[in-house]
């Protein structure tokens, strides 16, 4: 065998060895590959959880908001009512609302019936903790209907 033919065949078992993958490449691409794959499952699972806390705090706004309609005027001072749906337990109370800067007795007649605070908070077991949404706003005070 000549000297080129030697040559000839050093490069092509040379060519040989290079065309595959070694087992350390393989190795990393392994490790790279069971990373990516553990953040993308904990992006997937983050996802998830954000989701049903928002469908909770939806429901729980509609709760809260439908609450407020059902009490859209108070007939007592210091109202006070409680109660659950579902998984979420609700309490409603009032308390009245101060006019500020009415010191004058000639401007009583003046004022609007009177308002009270009205406040709704909602809670519920949320994950590991209790989470909650509280609704204020201010309603009319008025006699009951007879």
């Amino acid at each position: 065998m000549t000297w080129a033919a030697r040559e000839r065949n050093k490069v092509m078992l040379r060519d040989i060895a290079n065309k595959g993958f070694s087992l350390i490449e393989m190795l990393v691409a392994l490790v790279v590959l069971s990373l990516s794959l553990g953040v993308l499952y904990q992006a997937a699972a983050g996802a998830t959880r954000n989701v049903r806390v928002a469908a909770e705090y939806t429901e729980a706004v509609m709760l809260a908001e439908s609450k407020l309609v059902e009490h859209s005027y108070i007939t007592e001072e210091g109202y006070s009512a409680s109660g659950e749906f579902g998984e979420y337990s609700w309490s409603v109370s009032s308390w009245p609302a101060v006019y500020e800067n009415v010191t004058a007795p000639e401007q009583m007649p003046l004022l609007p019936r009177p308002l009270q605070y009205l406040e709704v908070i909602v809670s519920w077991a949320g994950g590991s903790d209790t989470r909650s949404l509280d609704l204020l706003t201010v309603v009319p005070l008025r006699s009951p209907l007879p």
